[in-house]
């Protein structure tokens, strides 16, 4: 086995968890590569028609294979981490909620900060949702089963759509339509300056992205259910008896793959219809199971393959880039607004879907070699420090 880091010295990991948020970190900046980080897919021709080729072949991967499924395992980890914090506070007799929540201010600030710069942050979501995962975790299991299934299978966004149904907005607004707003937007990521750019970022996309998560998308209440399911597995202790459970994992993980499939045979019957429509409240529990099973058989995947003695070694460094998860979700989502932006290289016309995700995979590839070398030396990652010493108000030792 290789060199054992500063922080394996530190804490007694599992390491197959950092592992995985560091395979659905890579996913992420993937899904995130696809838009331009949220300056949008360009309509410029492939330079060959190669390209082109590969530009769908990656498009159709991210799309089936990708999108919405690792957003799933990355709240899912957050909601573990959670319970191994709060587990571990109780191992000690210290009632850790009240730190957690300032833990969680400071992550507030810290994703607001993030917000400024790239506008599809999600930290500041999860600070906000962390806080109801506070006053949660009391519960019973049987009652935060049934509070998951209901977010996580879109029960808050059928109840909105239900209420906006019964009782529709009479009033007459003059909306801008989404094509004019995203022409409207483009310009400001294309060929405005960086101030401008915060500025719009702090005010109508932020606006925007709270409307996107509590509104009539409701993704954030999708993601508090996986928060708790989170919570959950950690009570369950999953993997801490990851032998124990491996024969059940597996035959879930053939039932999910199954389901998933034969989600994706009803989806086209389905009726089509707007957001705020009847049509759309089955629209809406069939598009998450998909990405749930999904996501499911993604985890299943992750820890067969990780019990083979090859493929761990071989996944080391990877361990340490899901260690500075923190660190290198903000780094990924900066260098790619870096590359894509206007006040940046601007690289949004010249490169299509194919070469913006191998470009993603190629700085990933020196974020994860530089996470390796920096805990052999340090115990935490730059913001992982911050956020740690801010937490208990006192500089944390980083070797």
């Amino acid at each position: 086995m290789q060199t054992i880091t500063k922080q394996e010295n530190t804490n007694k990991r599992i390491t197959v968890i950092d592992a995985m948020r560091g395979i659905t970190l890579i996913g992420i900046c993937a899904t995130h590569a696809l838009q331009h980080f949220g300056a949008f897919t360009s309509n410029a021709e492939p330079p060959l028609p190669w390209v082109g080729t590969l530009d769908e072949i990656t498009s159709w991967i991210l799309q089936y294979l990708i999108m919405g499924k690792f957003f799933i395992i990355f709240s899912f980890l957050f909601g573990l981490s959670f319970f191994i914090q709060m587990d571990s506070a109780k191992r000690k007799g210290i009632d850790f909620r009240g730190r957690f929540l300032w833990r969680l201010t400071l992550l507030f600030v810290i994703g607001l900060l993030h917000s400024a710069i790239f506008r599809n942050d999600i930290l500041i979501i999860y600070a906000i949702l962390g806080v109801p995962l506070v006053i949660m975790h009391g519960l019973s299991n049987k009652w935060l089963i049934a509070i998951a299934l209901f977010l996580m299978l879109g029960g808050a966004q059928v109840s909105y759509i239900g209420y906006k149904t019964i009782f529709p907005d009479t009033t007459v607004k003059q909306v801008e339509s989404s094509e004019e707003r995203r022409a409207r937007w483009q310009e400001i990521f294309l060929n405005k300056p960086f101030s401008e750019n915060l500025q719009h970022n702090l005010t109508e996309q932020l606006n925007f992205k709270f409307n996107f998560q509590f509104g009539e998308y409701g993704r954030g209440y999708m993601t508090m259910g996986f928060f708790i399911l989170g919570l959950l597995v950690g009570r369950l202790r999953l993997f801490q008896n990851l032998d124990k459970h491996r024969p059940t994992l597996y035959k879930f993980a053939w039932i999910a793959l199954g389901s998933v499939l034969l989600l994706y045979v009803i989806k086209p019957f389905l009726p089509e219809g707007s957001s705020l429509s009847l049509a759309a409240w089955l629209a809406i529990p069939v598009d998450s199971m998909i990405n749930l099973f999904s996501a499911y058989v993604w985890v299943a995947l992750i820890i067969g393959l990780y019990q083979k003695g090859a493929v761990q070694k071989s996944l080391h460094k990877l361990v340490s880039y899901g260690r500075m998860g923190l660190t290198n979700y903000m780094l990924q989502s900066i260098l790619g607004v870096l590359i894509f932006y206007g006040y940046g290289l601007g690289l949004h016309k010249e490169l299509g879907i194919f070469l913006s995700v191998a470009i993603c995979m190629a700085y990933t590839v020196a974020q994860i070699q530089l996470s390796h070398y920096w805990l052999k030396k340090y115990r935490y990652g730059p913001v992982e420090w911050l956020w740690r010493s801010g937490t208990y108000l006192k500089w944390q030792p980083m070797t």
